[in-house]
């Protein structure tokens, strides 16, 4: 009986060390785990253009990973860096002057677009007024609103910031692999073959032309509503709508960035007296270049995914309710896996039943 006991309790004792080391790994890798799906993600996506680069060096991988994420950074942190700069400065150069403002009293006209604004136009008159005579019903309230305003702001910056530097970590993390991307291929998929011996390889292809389409979704959807969002701008007389093109492309990544963006050049066509035109670059934004980046998203994601058109919209939608904007990526590339096995398992039952019968 003991030596039965001892036969049970050996092999536990070994599962129970095994169960901690991998959760002591876990860990100590979980701060780095968000930067390490992003630096997957980055590198399946753009495999192909480091392995022609590192074909046109002489097959020197590391020094191909050091040049292309040289470019990323170039293309992506630096500008990031430069704005969130330049936006930092503007935050505290705005919450100064509203301080001083507030103290001096000195405040200008009330435009009269705003005035004649329906509903909204007589409030705002009565509120000016009071903060023109130095009103404290209005003024005090106000002041309130300073210290969070500020609380917030600090908290925008950190959270950036943090956001910054685990970017900088997944472009780091994203050089390693490129670096070593063939071993890290080999032992992938014989991992793999491990794990589902029949499947595992394909899956991995499933995995790896879904991360392709979906982020060459990405980048067609921008420079799409970009190039929609100039036309808008340019056929309505809006100043600099190439900068307003350009802008619309960068911040579509963000839900309703377009929009949000859309409506200084609104409010501008409204205060010059162009209100068709303010309506039209209104509907414009909202259904043309809002449409676009379904349509563009969904034929390109379709074409690299075996994921039909529904689910990869239900992938987008769900990964980034549920993950944020990384849950865009992961949503369809789980999908498109669970799909995968389904079909799979689903054709071998018909297999069996086409033999039996």
């Amino acid at each position: 009986m003991s030596f039965r006991l001892n036969e049970w309790v050996q092999p536990l004792i070994a599962l129970l060390l095994i169960v901690a080391i991998v959760g002591a790994s876990f860990l100590v890798i979980a701060p780095f785990l968000v930067a390490m799906l992003w630096a997957i993600i980055v590198v399946s996506a753009t495999w192909e253009q480091f392995s022609w680069l590192s074909a046109r060096l002489g097959g020197r991988d590391g020094l191909a990973a050091s040049l292309i994420v040289g470019v990323l950074m170039l293309f992506i942190l630096v500008p990031l860096v430069l704005a969130s700069v330049e936006f930092a400065q503007q935050l505290t150069r705005l919450a100064r002057l509203l301080q001083q403002q507030i103290e001096s009293g000195s405040w200008p006209a009330l435009p009269a677009w705003l005035q004649n604004l329906p509903y909204a136009g007589e409030w705002l008159q009565t509120q000016w007024a009071g903060l023109q005579q130095q009103d404290l019903q209005v003024l005090t309230p106000l002041k309130g609103l300073i210290a969070p305003l500020a609380k917030m702001m600090l908290s925008m910056a950190g959270s950036f910031g943090a956001g910054m530097l685990m970017l900088l970590i997944s472009l780091l993390i994203a050089g390693v692999l490129y670096a070593n991307g063939e071993t890290i291929h080999r032992w992938v998929l014989a991992f793999s073959h491990k794990v589902a011996p029949n499947e595992g390889v394909r899956l991995l292809a499933v995995a790896h032309t879904t991360v392709r389409g979906v982020v060459n979704g990405f980048i067609g959807a921008a420079i799409a509503q970009g190039a929609f969002a100039w036309f808008g701008y340019a056929l309505a007389g809006v100043p600099h709508a190439l900068s307003f093109g350009l802008a619309t492309c960068l911040l579509s990544v963000i839900p309703g960035g377009p929009m949000i963006l859309a409506l200084p050049a609104i409010g501008w066509l409204y205060q010059h007296g162009s209100i068709g035109w303010a309506i039209f670059v209104a509907v414009w934004t909202l259904f043309a270049v809002g449409s676009i980046d379904n349509v563009v998203k969904s034929l390109v994601i379709g074409r690299n995914s075996p994921l039909p058109i529904v689910l990869i919209l239900f992938g987008v939608a769900g990964g980034a309710m549920s993950f944020g904007l990384l849950g865009v990526f992961l949503g369809p590339i789980l999908l498109a896996l669970v799909y995968a096995l389904l079909k799979n398992w689903v054709n071998s039952d018909d297999k069996t039943l086409k033999i039996q019968s």
